[in-house]
């Protein structure tokens, strides 16, 4: 899944939601929409909308004062890795699939992308798979925002 191109408020396959029609200026427009887990973000020229569950939050790109890329290995995935590879026995089927689990346990990586905005105590925190997430990151790093290293 990558990122779609801008939904226009007339088009029938991806209307804006009232709640992102409502926070856009006169002559604003949604140039890239973002599909993640659990949210939507819109990005025009000057800021970042994200959609969450209905309601809206916008960051102005000058306000986003850095962000960290994070990955995270799927935890279930090792575990069941681990099982199976220790009900092995004498047979050669489980270890087989266990140490498949643990290599797709330790390669599939959910990503998540941590915004540290002005004013705000909490991180805005976004997942997401790769395909979405680089392309959010990268314009978020040309409009201004810092990339953190951890």
């Amino acid at each position: 899944m990558s990122p779609s191109t801008p939904p226009n408020s007339e088009s029938a396959a991806h209307p804006l939601p009232a709640a992102v029609r409502q926070l856009l200026t006169t002559g604003e427009e949604v140039e890239v929409r973002y599909e993640l887990k659990g949210a939507e973000a819109y990005a025009t020229a000057t800021r970042l909308i994200i959609l969450r569950d209905g309601a809206a939050d916008a960051f102005e790109y000058r306000s986003i004062a850095g962000l960290r890329e994070v990955t995270h290995v799927n935890v279930w995935l090792i575990l069941c890795g681990v099982a199976l590879f220790a009900l092995g026995g004498t047979s050669t089927a489980f270890p087989v699939a266990g140490a498949a689990l643990l290599l797709l346990g330790i390669m599939v990586r959910a990503r998540e992308l941590e915004l540290m905005v002005t004013g705000r105590r909490e991180t805005v925190r976004l997942n997401g798979v790769r395909e979405v997430m680089g392309p959010l990151a990268r314009r978020l790093t040309e409009r201004g925002a810092r990339t953190l290293r951890s």
